[in-house]
């Protein structure tokens, strides 16, 4: 191996494709004629030259199955293509005892993310990232064992695992682990073909990117998720117009984040539009609502966030209790950013009960500006104990 090439290695995977001289163009035709000489089915080509270079490049590992096939190519094993030998053994019962990977291992998995989403809206994230995190590296290490039609049934399950995990992450205040189980969830949604999954992940990302502060990063991620929009279910393409609103806000670009929540609600509205959408749910005119005022509040435009989120309290389910939470917390702020406060005190005070029993890393946030926004007030007796309240929920 040539020194250039060692030095323009940033992995040990891209080191071996850099050791034999070949292109990216190679390794993909090397992996798909020994897919097909194993009888494993692999992503299209444009797919895999997005997962190859994002591997190559330290985003995120391949699953089981594709380290296998880069190990075949190359005549290397795990160890020197950088592989992470934990996650490659997880799920095994013992070394060469291969667990057995069924129908019923599919479902027993999708029912127990059901119950994690569940609890996720009773509770917030901190009681569940570890376990979905470790459920998620054990799907990683099974698939490999699994027969094709149970392995596409994993493969979407592996997607939302890995999405789910990221979006605890994200609510529990690590937006860069959050991003890196995103990217994984993203390989496999590219490994599955399906564009609504796809356009799912790329509205989480952009979701993430919000986060980090990264707008224009939101906005590029929001709009390429929405290229395949007629291949795209209803209720996702509004998840996606509705974080292009967001994006839009923290630009201070209030009339494209005008049209983005108003084709958003026409979406999540359409005849039909929740009929079998698994993956967007959650996507209900009063979630948008909350989605809309949050805008408005980063808009400085409190006046006009104020009604919508009293709207979407109105209409939310009693079970999204962490989302009740944030949604409290954002009302109370725009309640203070109007001078308003009795109405900011009031909603304050419910905001933290309900954070006690759902924590999230935003509604705690949205908690934090608020005590600072009431700090004028401070003398005031009701603006004390509900900043007393903040302070000891926040620093607990």
């Amino acid at each position: 191996m040539t020194g250039s090439s060692v030095s323009e290695a940033a992995t040990l995977l891209q080191r071996a494709r850099l050791d034999l001289g070949w292109k990216q163009s190679r390794v993909i035709a090397a992996l798909i004629a020994e897919a097909s000489k194993q009888g494993v089915r692999l992503a299209g080509q444009a797919s895999l030259k997005t997962m190859l270079s994002r591997w190559e490049n330290g985003g995120g590992q391949p699953d089981g199955v594709y380290q296998q096939l880069f190990c075949a190519i190359y005549g290397l094993d795990h160890e020197d293509l950088g592989f992470d030998e934990p996650e490659r053994r997880a799920g095994r019962v013992a070394p060469g005892v291969a667990p057995a990977v069924d129908q019923d291992t599919a479902d027993y998995f999708r029912r127990v993310l059901e119950q994690h989403i569940r609890a996720d809206n009773l509770m917030g994230p901190h009681h569940l990232v570890d376990v979905v995190r470790a459920q998620a590296t054990l799907l990683d290490g099974i698939i490999p064992d699994a027969k094709d039609d149970i392995r596409d049934s994993l493969l979407v399950l592996a997607c939302r695992y890995n999405e789910f995990a990221g979006w605890l992450y994200q609510d529990a205040g690590d937006p860069q682990s959050a991003m890196h189980y995103s990217d994984r969830a993203m390989d496999y949604a590219l490994a599955i073909g399906d564009p609504t999954e796809t356009a799912y992940l790329l509205m989480r990302k952009s979701n993430i990117a919000s986060d980090l502060g990264g707008s224009d990063r939101a906005i590029g991620l929001s709009t390429a998720a929405l290229r395949d929009a007629t291949r795209v279910s209803p209720r996702v393409r509004a998840l996606v117009l509705g974080q292009q609103a967001r994006a839009y806000s923290l630009r201070g670009k209030a009339d494209e984040t005008a049209r983005a929540l108003e084709a958003a609600m026409t979406e999540a509205t359409r005849p039909g539009a929740a009929d079998a959408d698994e993956v967007a749910s959650y996507c209900t005119p009063a979630y948008l609502d909350m989605q809309a005022a949050t805008c408005w509040t980063e808009l400085d435009s409190p006046e006009k966030a104020v009604p919508v989120f009293q709207e979407a309290l109105a209409n939310m389910p009693g079970v999204m209790r962490r989302d009740l939470g944030i949604c409290q917390a954002r009302l109370a702020n725009a309640h203070a950013a109007l001078g308003d406060r009795a109405n900011a005190c009031g909603v304050g005070h419910r905001a933290v009960k309900t954070v006690e029993a759902a924590t999230s890393a935003l509604a705690l946030g949205e908690l934090r500006q608020l005590r600072q926004r009431l700090a004028p007030w401070r003398r005031d007796a009701e603006v004390f104990e509900l900043s007393r309240a903040i302070k000891r929920l926040t620093t607990a």
